[in-house]
This record gives structure tokens, C-alpha cells and sequence, in this order.
């Protein structure tokens, strides 16, 4: 895990699935999500304690936490909690919210709205579904071309090349 500051002004933290103690398995390993810092709920996240987490994610009020930061943090949450459907439905939410921010600019907007398709994806993904991953990973970096959106795309790419040398990024041609 680690801690960066990007240019829309919060602190994000990135957290490698790999790190994660429900991921098992090395198909799924190596995946990044990004959680917003200073967020109710986040360091819970960060720390590995998912439910409680999302007890104070939901109890934050709206002076306390944004609803693009607050739904960041859970679908983290729920990912790692292997809750997908809710997981998905927190990122596209999050997703919404970003596209309705009031007092930002359009390049804000779209790195936030980057962040939350790269985690949706992360979610479909470990939700056993690559090809909606792939659609959000790929929309994630026609939004932002961030090191994060990136690697999962790349990552993603790569296990889907190693599987069948057919299906990849660049042949499925998946959009928004």
C-alpha cells in the first residue's frame, strides 16, 4: 500500500489486492484500487477491518465526506469483503457522483471518474467478470492516463493474453 497526492487535491491511497488477505489466488493478485485519504472509514479499510469500515463509511454525514469519497471507500471495502454486486454498485455510484460534483472542473471530474471505473473494474473482475472489467479499465485510461489506470489495464491484458492469446485488450476493442 501506498499514499500519493494527484492534482485534484486529495490525498488517494492505492491498495495492491495482492495485499489483501482474501485474495488467494494468483490470478487475481497484483490488481491497484484507490481509496480517498481522510475519508471516514478509510484507515479501517486500509487496516484490513472491511466491515467496520463500512459501518463508518455509511455513517458519515455529508459535512464529514463526499458521497464520490465515501462510495471510493465502499467499494474498496466491499471488494475485499468479496460482496460484488455491492462492491460494483458502490463504484458505479461513485462514478455518478463524480460526473455531478458540483464546483469542479472537467479535468477533476475525469480523474475522479477514472478512479472509480478502474476500481469498478477491479470489483467486476474479482467478481468473475473480465469483460466488464476490461470495458472499465479501458475507460479508465481513455480518462486518465494515471500510472494506476495503466497497470490494471496492462495486468489485466496480460493474464487474458496468457489464458488465450486471442481475447485481449487491444482485440475484444470493449468500450463505454
Amino acid at each position: 500500500m501506498k499514499a500519493t497526492s494527484l492534482s485534484f487535491g486529495k490525498k488517494v491511497a492505492v491498495m495492491l489486492l495482492a495485499s489483501s488477505s482474501f485474495v488467494a489466488s494468483a490470478a487475481t493478485s497484483g490488481f491497484k484500487m484507490v481509496l480517498i485519504e481522510d475519508t471516514p472509514g478509510v484507515s479501517k479499510i486500509k487496516a484490513g477491518l472491511y466491515q467496520d469500515g463500512v459501518a463508518e463509511a455509511t455513517a458519515a454525514t455529508d459535512k464529514q465526506a463526499d458521497s464520490f469519497s465515501k462510495h471510493m471507500s465502499l467499494c474498496v471495502a466491499y471488494t475485499h469483503m468479496a460482496e460484488f454486486k455491492q462492491a460494483e454498485q458502490a463504484c458505479s455510484s461513485a462514478i455518478y457522483a463524480a460526473r455531478r460534483a458540483e464546483g469542479s472542473d472537467s479535468s477533476y471530474k475525469r480523474e475522479m471518474r477514472s478512479f472509480a471505473h478502474t476500481n469498478r473494474g477491479v470489483a467486476r473482475l474479482m467478481g468473475q467478470d473480465p469483460v466488464a472489467a476490461l470495458a472499465d479499465f479501458q475507460q479508465a485510461t481513455t480518462l486518465e492516463q494515471s500510472e494506476i489506470n495503466q497497470h490494471n489495464l496492462a495486468l489485466l491484458n496480460e493474464k487474458m493474453k496468457a489464458v488465450s492469446p486471442v481475447y485481449t485488450a487491444s482485440t475484444l476493442n470493449v468500450t463505454n
